[in-house]
């Protein structure tokens, strides 16, 4: 497992937190998440480029390789390993197949822990039931 310290400048981290501002909501944190690994990998190569593909949290283009990423991200000090979920089976094949994942902790702190993930060197992916629970409508 691959892990870096990661620090941005006090204005920069308010400017992120006003765009994603409720931190406690899972949706702001991973939203944030991605933005704070697009600096970081700006940070390791300045001229990485960032496209959208479809179904990628964050796919980069650094040094002419397209490379991409499933981001989470945790206001934890630590990765979380509880926390972790994957939700999706295309996302679950992408893993399988060298996707890594960066793992963004201590959001929304100036000074962060990035960690790069990789299936089956650092963790493995276990299936797990869920159920979906919906409003019951009535006519």
């Amino acid at each position: 497992m691959v892990s870096h310290d990661f620090s941005i400048p006090q204005e920069q981290l308010e400017i992120l937190l006003q765009q994603y501002s409720n931190v406690g909501k899972n949706s702001h944190i991973g939203n944030l998440a991605v933005e704070i690994a697009k600096l970081f990998l700006l940070s390791l190569n300045p001229n990485t480029t960032f496209l959208t593909t479809r179904g990628i949290d964050l796919s980069a283009n650094i040094d002419g390789n397209i490379e991409n990423f499933e981001i989470k991200g945790t206001s934890s000090n630590d990765i979380s390993w509880d926390k972790l979920r994957v939700s999706s089976q295309f996302c679950h094949d992408n893993l399988v197949n060298g996707m890594k994942i960066i793992r963004v902790t201590k959001i929304g702190n100036t000074n962060m822990r990035i960690f790069y993930l990789s299936h089956d060197e650092d963790f493995i992916l276990v299936p797990e039931p869920r159920w979906i629970i919906r409003k019951v409508r009535n006519n």
